[in-house]
């Protein structure tokens, strides 16, 4: 499936081929929830009109931040959909920095899940732009407003797709530089990605802001395979259980800290082995052929007692880290394969100087009270308490 196709177009084909497959699974108070492909089309255009519906043109830039799973997976899509370009920040930028790079852009809606998000914007001018509390009930009804207004302009996204015809619609990152200011990018890589089938698994560890979680969320959206998205690594093996992924992708993060992780690993709710770090020891030096004594052969054999703890399905390890020769030889030794991943070169982004804002034709007027819409002018108009948050982002 070509990934130069609007978002619209292949989470139509999803919904369509795969429509009741499970589309992305996650966490949530405790219990695993998961979405159908054709749950996620529908809470998808439906969340995309509705930006339209309350002011979001094509060509303008939406800044997410929301928690890492599914609803970060939806609002950005969603936003996609409805043309926009989706902006994310990661935490570890300065706040002067983050005003200087959203001065630069339009953006039109800033969305978040707590108001606590709200401190990394503290700098920036966004006078003109909306803002979104984004919890159950307020998403449900921008949902519901965009039902509306597909219904009274049906060809409202496939429009919008037209319109933004070869213009890029991933997401656009911000990305801190040590020695100079920070830059906006669109994370870009080549390798093991593109070979996800709809048929795969995916369990994938890291944050949204991060550039390998980002070229993973579109190599889903190409794909149509399922994926499992969890934040950190503590999450990583009740992850594994549940999942039994085909494909595990672990950013940086998790990445550095698997070792430890295969360490302290239970299966069944037991320690895989009394002395683990002596068997990966042992395995790493067998599969490099050094020579061993019977006695370290035996106990480079029981690493075999960790192969439950990857589940019944692995095929293909991917991680966006230098593979050192413990996790190479695991690899080796448990039959999967190690895949690889080849990032693009960060090129700064001109997002402003990039497309033009097209305007989106009006829909027929029906009559409805405008304080029904959940949404926030600049001086406070109509407030509606989906766009309730305390404070501002001048604050």
């Amino acid at each position: 499936m070509p990934a130069h196709e609007s978002p619209l177009v292949r989470l139509e084909r999803h919904a369509r081929n795969r429509a009741l497959e499970v589309a992305v699974t996650e966490v949530r108070d405790g219990t695993w929830t998961s979405l159908t492909w054709n749950e996620l089309y529908r809470r998808v255009i439906d969340g995309a009109a509705g930006m339209i519906e309350a002011g979001v043109n094509p060509g303008q830039v939406v800044v997410i931040r929301v928690a890492t799973g599914a609803r970060q997976l939806e609002l950005e899509l969603a936003t996609r959909v409805a043309g926009a370009v989706p902006l994310l920040l990661p935490e570890h930028l300065d706040a002067a920095e983050v005003g200087r790079l959203l001065d630069e852009v339009e953006v039109r809606l800033v969305v978040v899940d707590d108001e606590s998000r709200l401190s990394l914007l503290r700098r920036a001018a966004l006078a003109d732009a909306q803002l979104f509390e984004c919890d159950d009930r307020s998403w449900e009804r921008l949902r519901g407003m965009g039902l509306e207004r597909r219904k009274r302009q049906p060809d409202l996204l496939s429009w919008v797709a037209n319109a933004r015809a070869g213009a890029s619609s991933s997401p656009v990152l911000g990305l801190p530089r040590e020695k100079s200011q920070a830059w906006l990018f669109r994370p870009e890589c080549s390798g093991a990605l593109s070979d996800l089938t709809g048929t795969d698994v995916v369990l994938l560890t890291g944050e949204a802001t991060d550039r390998f979680t980002t070229v993973a969320r579109d190599a889903h959206l190409t794909s149509g395979c399922t994926l499992a998205w969890v934040a950190t690594p503590d999450q990583l093996e009740g992850a594994l259980t549940h999942v039994r992924p085909t494909h595990v992708l672990l950013d940086r993060e998790a990445a550095r800290v698997l070792e430890q992780l295969l360490e302290s690993a239970t299966v069944d709710g037991s320690a895989w082995h009394e002395t683990p770090r002596d068997v990966l020891e042992a395995m790493s030096a067998h599969v490099a052929e050094a020579r061993q004594g019977s006695r370290a052969r035996k106990l480079a054999a029981e690493v075999s007692a960790l192969a439950p703890w990857w589940g019944d399905r692995l095929r293909v390890l991917v991680m966006d880290a230098r593979v050192n020769r413990t996790i190479s030889g695991l690899a080796t030794t448990l039959g999967f394969r190690i895949g690889r991943v080849a990032h693009h070169p960060a090129i700064r982004l001109e997002l402003s100087r990039e497309h033009a804002v097209v305007a989106v034709p009006a829909a027929l007027q029906v009559e409805a009270a405008s304080a029904s819409l959940p949404r926030r002018g600049r001086a406070g108009d109509g407030l509606d308490s989906a766009f309730s948050l305390a404070g501002s982002t001048g604050s």
